[in-house]
C-alpha cells in the first residue's frame, strides 16, 4: 500500500529520539519533509544528521520547547519556510513523573496539564488554518495505553493523556468536513528511554530492580515482549496517511495486546 506521502510536510514533536524519531524516520522514508521538533540543541542536531543519511535534506530540526506558549507558532512558521505549509502534525512530548495517585498534588496535576495538555492545544491551534485552506490534514497524537486502560502508579499520565484524548475528539468532530482527520496512538509497552526512566521508579519505590520491572511489564502483553519504536511509528504513519482518510476520532492501541478489552 501507497501511502501518498510524497512531498506532504510533516511537524514532529518530541523526535530527537525513541517514538517520535522513529515516526519521523518513517515518515521521511515515505517521502514526507519533516520538521522535528526537540529541546536539546545537540540531540537535535545529532537525530538530524541520521535522519539525512537516509533521507537527504527532507529532513530539518528545531530545537524549541513546545512546553512555551510561543513555540507552536515557530514551530509552524519555521516549517512553512523550509517546507511549505504542514499538513501532517505528530505531537508528542515527554511524560509526567510516575508517582500514585494519593501523592499527587494540585501543583503536579497543574504541571502535567501544561506538559501534556496545552502543547496540543496550541500545536493544533497552530496548523489548523493551514490544513483548512489545503483542505486536507492529518493530525496524530501520541499518548499511552493508559488512556484505555489506567496503569498503577501512573495517574499524572491517567489523567492528562485522557483529557488529551476527549480534546482530539472534540476536535475530530469538528474538522472532519475540512478534509482534516484527528487521532491518537496509545502505545502499550516500548522500549525507549521513556520507559527506562520510568522502570527506574518503580524499581525505587517497590524496592526491586529496574531489570525486573521492565521484564514484569513485558510479560504483561500477550506478544510477551517491549513493542520496538518502530512498530509504533508504523500505525502513525498510516493515520498520517491518504488511505486512512475514513479514520478520525480515533485512540488507537498499539499494545501487543496488552488491553484485554472487546472494544
Amino acid at each position: 500500500m501507497r501511502l501518498g506521502l510524497d512531498g506532504r510536510v510533516a511537524v514532529v514533536g518530541g523526535a530527537s529520539a525513541g517514538l517520535g524519531y522513529a515516526v519521523a524516520e518513517t515518515l521521511a522514508a515515505e517521502g514526507a519533509r519533516v520538521l522535528i521538533v526537540s529541546r536539546s540543541e545537540a540531540r537535535i542536531d545529532q537525530a538530524v544528521a541520521r535522519l539525512r543519511e537516509r533521507s537527504g535534506d527532507a529532513v530539518a530540526g528545531l530545537a524549541a520547547d513546545l512546553t512555551d506558549p510561543a513555540t507552536p507558532e515557530l514551530v509552524v512558521a519555521t516549517a512553512r519556510r523550509l517546507f511549505g505549509p504542514p499538513t501532517i502534525l505528530v505531537a508528542n512530548g515527554g511524560g509526567p513523573p510516575a508517582m500514585p495517585a494519593v501523592d499527587a498534588s494540585a501543583d503536579d496535576l497543574e504541571a502535567a496539564c501544561r506538559l501534556l495538555l496545552l502543547p496540543v492545544e496550541r500545536l493544533l491551534r497552530a496548523v489548523l488554518p493551514g490544513m483548512r485552506e489545503a483542505g486536507w490534514g492529518r493530525i496524530v497524537a501520541i499518548t499511552s495505553i493508559a488512556v484505555l486502560e489506567p496503569q498503577p502508579g501512573l495517574v499524572l499520565s491517567n489523567s492528562l493523556r485522557a483529557a488529551v484524548t476527549g480534546y482530539l475528539k472534540s476536535v475530530a468532530d469538528e474538522v472532519a468536513r475540512d478534509g482534516i482527520t484527528v487521532n491518537s496512538v496509545c502505545p502499550g509497552f516500548t522500549a525507549t528511554e521513556r520507559l527506562d526512566e520510568l522502570a527506574r521508579a518503580m524499581a525505587q519505590r517497590q524496592g526491586v530492580s529496574p531489570e525486573a520491572v521492565l521484564a514484569g511489564w513485558a510479560g504483561r502483553a500477550p506478544v510477551a515482549r517491549l513493542l520496538a519504536p518502530e512498530e509504533v511509528a508504523a500505525a502513525v504513519a498510516f493515520l498520517c496517511s491518504a488511505p486512512a482518510s475514513g479514520l478520525t476520532g480515533v485512540a488507537l492501541p498499539v499494545d501487543g495486546g496488552l488491553r484485554r478489552a472487546l472494544v
